[in-house]
């Protein structure tokens, strides 16, 4: 239990950098205010979910750092919603419902293409 815990750890120690660095990378990156950063990190993030998933010779402990560490704490739900709630608030509802469906249906398409091309 100790040695799921700190691959789990690892796994989220570098996503969580992965994205602070990205994060910082793309933060100027906004169409109509909509926070570009964020949607590119959770797409390429559900991808490789997607890619993972599809791999019939991955390891509990690689899914562990992988997809639970990793891919958990580089995508961020959390700031998702945060800069959703920000846009509802400061550029009414347009901005907020082209955001939501955009990363809704994005990282859904993203997550079905990286499983697909990853199965094939």
């Amino acid at each position: 239990m100790i040695i799921t815990l700190l691959v789990i750890g690892a796994g989220g120690f570098l996503g969580a950098i992965s994205r602070y660095l990205l994060s910082t990378f793309f933060f100027k990156w906004n169409i109509n205010k909509i926070p570009l950063g964020t949607l590119i990190i959770n797409v390429s993030g559900s991808f490789a979910a997607g890619v993972l998933f599809a791999k019939d010779n991955i390891s509990e402990t690689q899914i562990n750092f992988l997809m639970i560490g990793f891919l958990g704490s580089f995508t961020t739900f959390s700031t998702f919603n945060y800069e959703l709630l920000q846009l509802g608030e400061s550029n009414g509802k347009v901005h907020f419902l082209i955001y939501g469906a955009a990363m809704y249906a994005a990282n859904i398409l993203a997550a079905y293409l990286g499983y697909s091309w990853s199965n094939n």
